[in-house]
């Protein structure tokens, strides 16, 4: 499918113009359209819109921010701040780089250079703070600094509602098509539960990071934390870890299960309600923070993928510490694991979300990738490029969108729950994640939903895996399509390239 065309006239600096076209095209997608861009002045007045340094008589024109212009020019940071709310009539928004309300521009900000900031993570790309895994911390990153700038409320999707009031009016004139509502390419896409009619999409994603619980590894762990909560005076956490223990002797042994070993839970539950999912599978532990126990892995993921398989799941790459860093070892890890699962294998989550914009993401589209779903902040949900969207990320290096597609990670069980992040009980996490979900409805995108195989035994998963199926049921009861990532990606290219 071809989107239709609406013409822009941008009168921006040279350096700047295809990441214009690339920002527009980004947030013009969901609208059913797409940039036809102008430089000739002769040609303003037919445009639909308008991006310059002065208002073009008689078309909407976003302000294009001088301040902005040499900032990205010269690789600088934004300083702390720069996001704030920026009111205007219907150009309310919060975003950066402010205009004179009183100038006659469309919105009193350049709407086009926050959107390039925000979805080619400028902050990554201008700060060399990095984590014990190399990523960029939420602490170090535009949302830190910046108070009124909200993760879990996507910034962008904000400048694309704006857009469609810009647009609305220029294509009320006869003879040209309106605008579709938001969220038109799901409306006939998938099947199963939630397809026929569907507002908007969530993948639902596991990670498979362990197999097996109670290894020998697994038993001194246990041991350790429950001395170490003893020598602390946390009685709750030693009984916890004691009532673990004493589970698996009645419950597990005799039976020959393990409280990681969930797949038949989580297949039976997705299957009555009529929805896949993807599995991203380690292909092989090259490094200490791939897993702690890899010959248990290697041992028991044979029967976890002819399962996952049987019950028609996609599976993806689990990217490990050497997919990080190149081409090659992708490639050799994508070629593995594609041939055990015996089905092709498109999409990436990196294990510890170990992916850096600029950096990782030009690899995959090398290496052949589909689609990457790695980017987030472990530390907290929400929007790490503030948007609820797919889109194709920004290479810097070559100046020009990557074919690789971004399905943005919303939700992660993880940081609701781990202690070191959010540490929330399960009713706090359900309100949290059902309100990043909200999101995503209301701008009819799609987004991808993380709940790790560890969290849907009843006992060690302390009420996570309720949360993940009533997730499920509100998604489906307001209207989603949920299902494997590799569908919902390949519906939005279809729908939007």
């Amino acid at each position: 499918m071809t989107l239709p065309e609406l013409a822009v006239f941008v009168d921006a600096p040279d350096g700047f113009l295809p990441r214009a076209r690339w920002a527009l095209d980004s947030m013009l997608a969901p609208l059913g359209r797409r940039a036809a861009l102008t430089r000739d002045p002769a040609q303003s007045a037919g445009a639909a819109l308008a991006y310059a340094a002065t208002p073009v008589d008689g078309v909407p024109t976003i302000p294009c921010s001088a301040a902005a212009m040499e900032l990205f020019a010269v690789q600088r940071p934004l300083p702390a701040g720069a996001f704030a709310a920026r009111a205007g009539g219907d150009g309310s928004a919060v975003a950066a780089f402010p205009a004179d309300p009183g100038a006659g521009f469309a919105v009193p900000f350049d709407l086009i250079a926050s959107a390039f900031a925000l979805l080619a993570c400028w902050d990554e790309r201008t700060t060399a703070v990095r984590d014990k895994y190399g990523r960029l911390p939420y602490a170090a990153s535009m949302f830190a600094a910046n108070p009124g700038l909200s993760i879990d409320e996507p910034a962008v999707d904000r400048y694309v509602e704006l857009l469609r009031g810009l647009f609305t009016p220029r294509l009320a004139q006869p003879g040209l098509e309106p605008l579709p509502p938001a969220g038109w390419m799901w409306g006939t896409a998938g099947t199963g539960a939630g397809a026929s009619g569907a507002h908007f999409a969530v993948a639902l994603t596991h990670d498979i990071d362990n197999l097996w619980r109670w290894t020998r590894r697994g038993f001194a762990a246990a041991g350790y934390r429950t001395a170490r909560a003893v020598r602390r005076g946390d009685g709750a956490a030693a009984r916890r870890e004691l009532g673990d223990g004493a589970d698996w002797l009645v419950r597990h042994l005799p039976r020959r299960t393990d409280p990681f070993w969930t797949f038949p839970l989580i297949l039976g539950g997705e299957d009555a309600r009529g929805v896949s999912s993807t599995f991203f599978v380690i292909a092989r532990h090259t490094h200490k923070q791939d897993g702690n126990q890899p010959e248990t892995y290697r041992k028991r993921i044979p029967e976890a993928l002819r399962l996952v398989r049987a019950a028609g799941r996609e599976v993806g790459l689990h990217g490990n510490d050497a997919d990080r860093l190149g081409v090659e070892p992708l490639t050799r890890d994508r070629d593995d694991l594609q041939r055990r699962a015996g089905d092709p294998v498109t999409g990436v989550r990196y294990h510890y979300l170990r992916a850096l914009y600029h950096e990782t993401l030009p690899y995959l589209e090398a290496a052949g990738f589909d689609y990457d779903t790695s980017l987030a902040f472990a530390e907290h949900e929400g929007f790490r490029c503030g948007c609820s969207f797919p889109f194709h990320p920004y290479s810097l290096a070559d100046e020009r969108p990557l074919d690789l597609v971004e399905l943005p990670l919303a939700v992660m069980d993880g940081a609701l729950q781990e202690p070191h992040y959010r540490d929330l009980a399960a009713p706090d996490a359900e309100r949290a994640a059902a309100s990043v979900l909200a999101r995503a409805l209301r701008s009819g995108g799609a987004v991808s939903l993380l709940w790790h195989n560890n969290r849907f035994d009843r006992r060690v998963s302390r009420g996570y895996d309720d949360v993940y199926w009533r997730l499920l049921d509100q998604a489906l009861a307001h209207g989603a399509w949920c299902g494997s990532a590799a569908d919902i990606v390949a519906r939005w290219r279809e729908a939007t390239s």
